[in-house]
């Protein structure tokens, strides 16, 4: 494998070497010269930001077409506000120096596997051997295959797959494989890899250090692809994102965990599934009261029953304040099990005693209605005699209860039953979203903990190799980055700090791009086809205005992506409009999210099908370009500066855009694959 310099950034062009020459050799010196000099270009955006809008909402709205109008400027001021969340995140970006390592930390190495080919699973499981720092490595398997366990036995490593205990359960996919095998393993730190990563022999050395800090949950560092074609057709490479971004999340203890490729304390994740089980079980109990039958229950057992859920609530929340002030998780599950069987047990008991005062009813029965009801009264006798035996033999069961289930009997009706889908009780790793990377980040950084990004490259992967499969992958990441907004929005969750929810947030707001998106393609041929213009000003006194404001934003992000190559994301975030509106809609409508693994060879054939909008944008953008030089040429349009300045947004728009049609035709030139070297 190649070394990285520890920047996981491409070779600095002619320009920028020179520059070097003048800026401080010590790194310390010039990244604080390169934050200050952010800072300084950040400051000036916003003010000039604040002139434009000010003038934009005053003095620009077309009153006839406001149709069109409101609906730019409002997708301007989204743009303008995700400046400034970008502005924010990078306010104070890390500078990291890899700590030694420590002595004698236990570490497992993860290799999620489901349905990837053998062969890949094998190069990644030799290089996971192969790392230096002494741990054991591991492949989870959840295709649970012969072949598989076959190669781990060829190979030295452990082989771990569910067990009898999943059947008909819901799996969680990646996330329920993980924690099956956090179940059955013991090391303090875990190493999670995919299937297709082929680690550096130095990935431990270089990360474990961090951990010396107590309180540091876990230590992300980038993703980064082999097999990624010149010129990067289907925009894999993530150089912004694991650069300037997760460093300028990381200087606010807001970084992500990305699935793979980062280390984990196995205290920390035990500690969110425990917190996490306890405030599920309040939930569900919660709930339960809500719709507890009142009308097939006396008074009595409607009070007892609540009552017993009340107090059971209140041990939830004692057991969490436990957790989040140290008190070991052994002791805090051993006190809420016993609670939790207790309750069990009174309610049970209150049952027992009640059918108890039922029978004696039904003999006083029995003796005074003689032989005529002599059926009747037996038919009730026998059927409280029933439900005795089923008591008994609940609380037989709860004797000894276990963690995951809060039952009654089922005579009462199903007044408090509090069950689970899951097989295991407490999932360390996040699973009600199909992105549990960020969801489990969150909660860990909720819960109090640290997280580290360290931005060198310690793994390369296989990348999608066809379009269908890279829609498949980012779609995914859209949506269950809705799934965190919708089921945990980090802006009211407890626990988390303000600048931490204002990151989670930043995230999740930017995709909802695929709006503002849509005004900003279709503006142009709206102008160009039918001269209605959102701005009621003269084009002169708009473009004074929205000049500075626009070079100075881009002179903002070229200055802090100085070095990186960013042009490819920038074409994909705008040409994936389509994709993005899809997560949204997917998940706000309810609709079902499955996880995909996404495949580790080319699919075949062509895609043109899955861009459909872009290619209708475009042939609408071509079309009003055409119609408005033909305007001018032969003067039938009069407003000459308005129809230029439309004409360079649509031929922007088509070169952006172009990105997503080239890589719906892209065929690879044969040539043989290899794995970068161990």
């Amino acid at each position: 494998m190649a070394q990285s310099n520890g920047n996981s950034v491409p070779s600095k062009g002619l320009v920028l070497h020179m520059l070097d020459r003048f800026l401080p050799t010590d790194p310390a010196a010039r990244h604080r010269l390169h934050v200050w000099g952010f800072r300084v270009l950040a400051v000036a955006d916003i003010l000039i930001a604040v002139y434009y809008f000010s003038y934009r909402y005053t003095a620009t709205l077309n009153p006839d077409a406001l149709w069109f109008a409101i609906p730019l400027v409002l997708a301007e001021t989204y743009a303008i506000i995700n400046t400034l969340l970008f502005i924010i995140m990078l306010w104070r970006p890390t500078l990291r120096v890899a700590p030694p390592a420590p002595d004698g930390a236990s570490v497992d190495v993860f290799i999620a596997t489901y349905n990837e080919p053998l062969d890949i699973v094998r190069k990644t499981a030799s290089a996971a051997i192969a790392i230096r720092y002494p741990h054991q490595t591991y492949v989870l398997d959840d295709g649970d295959r012969p072949e598989m366990r076959a190669m781990c036995e060829e190979q030295g490593c452990g082989y771990i797959t569910r067990g009898a205990e999943w059947k008909g359960r819901a799996r969680h996919a990646k996330a329920g494989n993980v924690n099956n095998a956090l179940a059955q393993t013991s090391g303090d730190f875990i190493l999670v890899l995919d299937a297709d990563q082929i680690t550096a022999p130095q990935f431990l050395d270089r990360v474990l250090g961090y951990f010396s800090d107590p309180k540091v949950a876990f230590v992300q560092t980038p993703q980064h692809f082999y097999n990624v074609p010149p010129g990067d057709p289907f925009g894999s490479d993530a150089p912004l994102f694991y650069g300037p971004i997760m460093q300028g999340k990381d200087g606010w203890n807001a970084a992500f965990f990305c699935g793979s490729n980062g280390v984990l304390r196995r205290e920390a994740l035990f500690q969110l599934g425990l917190v996490t089980y306890v405030q599920e079980t309040d939930r569900r109990v919660r709930e339960a009261l809500k719709h507890l039958p009142d009308s097939i229950m006396d008074a009595e057992a409607s009070s007892r029953y609540r009552a017993a859920a009340t107090q059971l609530s209140a041990e939830a929340k004692q057991a969490v304040g436990s957790l989040k002030y140290g008190e070991p998780l052994g002791a805090v599950l051993d006190r809420f099990q016993r609670a939790l069987g207790e309750a069990q047990r009174t309610m049970v008991a209150g049952d027992l005693s009640q059918i108890a005062r039922d029978l004696a009813d039904v003999e006083a029965m029995e003796q005074r209605a003689g032989s005529s009801q002599t059926a009747d009264v037996a038919t009730v006798r026998q059927t409280l005699e029933s439900g005795l035996l089923a008591l008994s033999h609940e609380v037989s069961r709860v004797a000894a209860p276990p963690v995951d289930a809060l039952g009654i009997a089922p005579e009462v009706g199903k007044a408090l039953q509090v069950t689970t889908e899951d097989a295991l009780d407490v999932q360390p790793m996040a699973t009600f979203s199909i992105t549990e990377d960020m969801a489990t980040a969150m909660r860990l950084h909720a819960l109090g903990w640290k997280s580290v990004f360290h931005p060198e490259i310690m793994a390369e992967g296989l990348a999608p190799e066809d379009l269908g499969s890279a829609l498949g992958q980012r779609l995914r990441w859209g949506a269950g980055t809705i799934q965190v907004l919708v089921r945990d929005n980090p802006l009211t969750k407890p626990g988390l700090t303000l600048a931490q929810r204002i990151q989670y947030f930043g995230t999740i707001y930017s995709y909802f791009s695929g709006f503002a998106s849509v005004v900003f393609l279709v503006a142009p041929a709206i102008y160009l086809l039918f001269g209605i213009s959102p701005v009621a000003a003269h084009a002169d006194e708009f473009l004074i205005r929205i000049l500075p404001y626009l070079v100075i934003n881009r002179l903002m992000f070229a200055y802090a992506t100085w070095g990186i190559e960013v042009v490819r994301g920038e074409q994909y975030s705008l040409a994936l409009f389509p994709l993005w509106i899809q997560a949204i809609i997917t998940v706000l409508m309810g609709r079902k999210l499955t996880f995909q693994v996404t495949p580790k060879t080319r699919q075949t054939g062509r895609f043109t099908h899955l861009i459909i909008p872009q290619i209708v944008i475009v042939g609408l953008l071509a079309v009003s370009i055409i119609y408005g030089f033909a305007g001018i040429m032969y003067g039938w349009r009069t407003d000459d500066e308005g129809v230029l300045i439309n004409i360079f947004w649509a031929t922007y728009d088509i070169l952006m855009l172009y990105v997503i049609l080239n890589a719906a035709e892209y065929l690879p030139k044969p040539s043989p694959r290899t794995a970068p070297a161990g």
